[in-house]
């Protein structure tokens, strides 16, 4: 997640089958079409415990939220819906989705050895796995051992050349805050291991890979970085991560590197350059395609940790909505188990993170499956939730977070908010 850890006003109650509900305050929550509650019974107690709930000092007073029905996409509950925010963390899910539209779930990041300008020098070449790992290292050097025994004369050394240039050199996002560098996310490049937060991950992958080679019998350096040819033979290739297992790890801890390598993919699976300008109008360009309105969408980044990203509830709402309902299949892989967090049980939702553990929150473990987001002064939640009624899909941010609380508190608050959309916390606390 975005581990680093901005007016409110009033809204009308609509009528509900010609009835203005009983017990709404004026200037709280609108409440849905009759169509979107037929099945809540003529007094859908939803609108009014949110709209009381909403007040409360955790949350402050610049909180946007929007509950629809998943199966109509009726309103059910709205309150500032269409307000843009920092969405924090939950522009992962644009980038789920992005990513799984433009590239496809199985399409694999391969990194590759190839041969470089004489038998002693190698070029290991970065294809943007997010997810590369020692271990693959490890793997790329073994074949490259075997290729080069009897290639090379005995104990002679060899030279590791790093190829990034699959994405523009990198460069610290837009609207990055200087003390989330490299610590909360880091600068993208096309060759680096996962969890590597350091200034210059394609070097530090280089120095491993020539330690394993040196490991294995072949002395070896690191050599200046250089660009391979495409006819290049290729000596070792990893065996890659899919687009899938990238979306779920990224989902579910919430890891910011890997938002912003397929933020790049995007890019370059389009024909736009790799910078950051190129990965915005692709991801625009794809989620536009696929039939949302975008009207003050804000795509700076693919983690969220941009100060200039906007989106609001309501687009986020019918995001989900469209990836849950309309279109399914493609996008079944942020909603299995490992991807989207599972409220008190998985991922950024675990109860050891304090998540759906207080009174209020603790029935609805287990029947909330959605992404969480922090930023010092922003908290968004946004997903899915069980309820009694059917499946009702919510997205709320929390902007400009009172200062005086830890953020833990407004979570919890927000975990309020959703056990009440689930119906599990009613009118009373739940004991």
């Amino acid at each position: 997640m975005v581990t680093m850890r901005h007016r409110n006003r009033a809204l009308i109650a609509r009528p509900l089958v010609g009835t203005v509900l009983a017990g709404l305050v004026a200037g709280l929550l609108m409440v849905a079409a009759p169509s979107a509650v037929a099945a809540d019974g003529p007094l859908n107690p939803l609108n009014p415990l949110i709209a009381q709930r909403l007040h409360n000092p955790r949350l402050g007073t610049d909180v946007a939220l929007v509950v629809i029905d998943a199966a109509s996409g009726s309103v059910l509950a709205s309150h500032k819906a269409n307000a843009m925010q920092l969405p924090a963390s939950n522009m992962k899910l644009v980038t789920a989705v992005d990513a799984l539209t433009a590239l496809g779930a199985d399409t694999k990041f391969t990194t590759r050895v190839r041969a470089g300008a004489t038998p002693a020098d190698v070029i290991l070449q970065g294809g943007g796995d997010p997810l590369m790992s020692n271990v693959d290292l490890k793997d790329l050097a073994a074949q490259t051992a075997k290729q080069l025994t009897g290639a090379i004369a005995p104990g002679q050394s060899v030279v590791v050349h790093v190829d990034d240039t699959l994405f523009a050199p990198a460069s610290d996002g837009p609207g990055w805050t200087a003390g989330y560098v490299p610590f909360v996310v880091a600068s993208v490049s096309a060759l680096a291991r996962i969890n590597d937060y350091k200034s210059n991950p394609a070097a530090l992958a280089a120095k491993a890979f020539a330690d394993d080679l040196t490991a294995l019998g072949i002395a070896s350096t690191v050599g200046a970085p250089v660009k391979a040819e495409d006819a290049a033979a290729t000596l070792a290739q990893s065996a890659g991560h899919t687009v899938t297992q990238a979306v779920a790890r990224m989902l579910s801890v919430s890891e910011n590197n890997i938002a912003e390598v397929l933020f790049r993919h995007v890019a370059h699976a389009l024909g736009q350059p790799t910078t950051w300008d190129g990965g915005r109008a692709a991801a625009m360009h794809v989620i536009s395609g696929l039939g949302l309105t975008t009207d003050g969408v804000v795509l700076a980044d693919g983690s969220g940790v941009s100060r200039e990203d906007r989106l609001s509830p309501t687009f986020l709402a019918q995001l989900v909505r469209y990836v849950r309902v309309t279109n399914p299949a493609p996008y079944a892989s942020m909603f299995a188990d490992g991807a989207m967090p599972l409220s008190g049980q998985t991922g950024t939702l675990a109860a050891h993170y304090g998540r759906y553990t207080t009174k209020h929150s603790s029935c609805a473990a287990g029947a909330i499956r959605a992404k969480t987001g922090t930023l010092f002064d922003t908290i968004g939640l946004s997903g899915i939730a069980q309820s009694t009624n059917g499946e009702r899909i919510f997205s709320i941010l929390v902007n400009n977070r009172p200062q005086r609380f830890p953020e833990l508190a407004t979570r919890q608050a927000v975990d309020g908010l959703a056990a009440t959309i689930t119906g599990c916390w009613g009118a009373k606390p739940a004991r």
